[in-house]
């Protein structure tokens, strides 16, 4: 491996803790905006910066928990933290799918209980072609990116129309109570 490209393999980043300050990477427009447009706007980000890069019509920033706090409009895009931090995230966009549109971008370490959790609940994914470039720029001048592939998951949302960005599937069965119930074990038991 090159030194180079050792900083992409690095596993410390996946165990990071939410109060990291390298956490947050923000949504990259050419993927926001098709999502935004999707949804017919952005009801609410519950993990977003006090400026509200989303435009979300409702918004909850760091110290807030938006994890924590309601969820109580018709669409919710949510780009959590990329750590473990994020596993908490998937079950509430899990939850609240059940009852609003909520679109999810992760990363799409599919061999992840929380990544496969999320693929039995939603409705439909899409994985992001490439990597996603986040628009700062690193010392060496060149964009940051991601380390691996981003997936978009539609709870309640048919991501079928942004197929533009990358493979997007739609699940033709959905989980019964009992399929639902051990889902949940498993978030919980991948903590």
């Amino acid at each position: 491996m090159t030194p180079q490209a050792s900083h992409r393999f690095d596993n410390k980043k996946r165990r990071r803790p939410e109060s990291h300050e390298r956490q947050a990477m923000l949504t990259p427009a050419y993927v926001l905006e098709p999502v935004r447009e999707l949804l017919g706007g952005i009801g609410l980000d519950p993990c977003t910066e006090p400026d509200n890069p989303t435009g979300a019509d409702k918004f909850y920033c760091p110290p807030q928990d938006g994890c924590a706090l309601p969820w109580d409009t018709a669409t919710v895009f949510c780009n959590p933290p990329y750590g473990e931090a994020k596993n908490r995230w998937v079950e509430r966009c899990i939850e609240e799918g059940a009852k609003r549109g909520v679109v999810l971008l992760i990363p799409s370490h599919t061999e992840t209980r929380v990544f496969q959790a999320a693929l039995w609940a939603c409705t439909s994914v899409l994985f992001v072609q490439g990597r996603l470039r986040f628009g700062v720029l690193r010392e060496n001048r060149r964009q940051e990116a991601a380390s691996h592939g981003s997936a978009l998951f539609g709870f309640g949302v048919d991501l079928l129309p942004l197929h533009a960005l990358g493979v997007p599937c739609i699940k033709t069965t959905f989980p019964d109570e009992k399929t639902e119930a051990s889902l949940k074990k498993a978030l919980k038991v991948g903590r």
